[in-house]
């Protein structure tokens, strides 16, 4: 009895070593490949790209293409240390590309290669898509892989209503900052906060104006600021939209200088370029400002125009202050405005 046990329990630890060795050689012979998968959470989404079936990934490259008029990029993370390229975001496009360091193995079986944020700007389904994979093992060989769910749709959803912001109660522009809030192209801070009488720099106000008037990728063409590398990749669409729609342009060093603090006099000069061609400014008419004499002979033609078109409006004591600095609040008045006219 004891022997025909013994017999029986060879038998099956014989079997399952010879399961586990076909199940082994089953993963060894399947061919890696990366999906997509989605989740969101009121306006914010989350897609979330996975490689399975991964043999010594050392590096790897892909792009996701996504909306940008429904869709807006956010931010992108991988891993504890994060990504050892900075991602590229282009005309609809996150440019995703990490690699180790030094001799040291890959990384074998499920790994997440990234979570890409968007921020919802229209109701509606979006899709997103994954396009020109790469995975090179330690090696440096390059791998076959396949592509799964190459492209998702984000179910519909509608922009929730925001909460109310702790800040802007009694302000002068409070309507004009829900209304532009509740239509998605400017935002709060975390804290629930507007900061209304904060400065606002070129790439915040070239990110509010752009998606006001509608992002087109088309438009879209590569930057040549000698300063274009410190253009965060968030605002860096807005600012390639618009300089070559002709809204926006750098200094005569040529800087484009991202992070500097709008004044008036461009803000005015913007606005008014954000118009159809076909409504160009005035000018010859000194405005009636009492401190028109400091506008800027490039800015004068557009503060004119701005003014009688009711776009842009002085600021106490009878002044346009043409080179004291916007507000977050001014810049969403002006761009409603803008929306109207248009």
């Amino acid at each position: 009895m004891l022997k025909k046990l013994a017999s029986i329990l060879g038998l099956v630890l014989v079997f399952g070593w010879f399961a586990a060795q076909t199940q082994a050689s089953a993963d060894d012979a399947a061919t890696p490949f990366v999906s997509l998968q989605s989740t969101s959470s009121g306006n914010q989404i989350t897609v979330v790209v996975t490689g399975e079936h991964l043999k010594d990934l050392y590096a790897y490259d892909f792009t996701l293409k996504y909306d940008a008029q429904k869709l807006s990029y956010q931010s992108a993370s991988a891993g504890p240390n994060g990504f050892s390229v900075d991602p590229i975001v282009r005309n609809g496009t996150v440019r995703i590309a990490h690699t180790k360091v030094g001799k040291t193995a890959g990384d074998n079986g499920t790994v997440q290669l990234a979570a890409v944020h968007f921020a919802r700007l229209q109701k509606g389904s979006a899709a997103v898509s994954l396009h020109d994979v790469k995975l090179v093992d330690s090696r440096l060989n390059t791998a076959a892989s396949q592509v799964v769910a190459a492209s998702i749709s984000i179910k519909e959803g509608s922009v929730p209503a925001p909460a109310a912001l702790k800040d802007i109660g009694g302000h002068w522009a409070k309507d004009a900052i829900e209304q532009a809030v509740q239509q998605g192209w400017v935002t709060g801070y975390a804290n629930g906060t507007f900061q209304p009488g904060k400065e606002v720099t070129r790439i915040e106000w070239a990110a509010m104006l752009i998606r006001a008037l509608g992002a087109d990728d088309a438009a879209r063409q590569p930057v040549q600021f000698k300063d274009a590398k410190n253009i965060p990749a968030w605002g860096l669409p807005f600012v390639e939209e618009a300089v070559v729609r002709g809204i926006m342009n750098g200094y005569a060093d040529g800087s484009f200088g991202p992070a500097r603090k709008m004044t008036r006099a461009e803000m005015a000069t913007m606005a008014v370029r954000s118009l159809p061609s076909s409504e160009a400014p005035a000018g010859g008419v000194k405005p009636a400002f009492a401190d028109g004499a400091q506008i800027p002979a490039w800015a004068k033609p557009y503060a004119e125009t701005a003014a009688q078109r009711g776009i842009m409006s002085g600021r106490s004591g009878g002044l346009f202050a043409p080179n004291a600095h916007a507000t977050r609040a001014e810049a969403v008045v002006v761009i409603s405005a803008l929306l109207q006219q248009k």
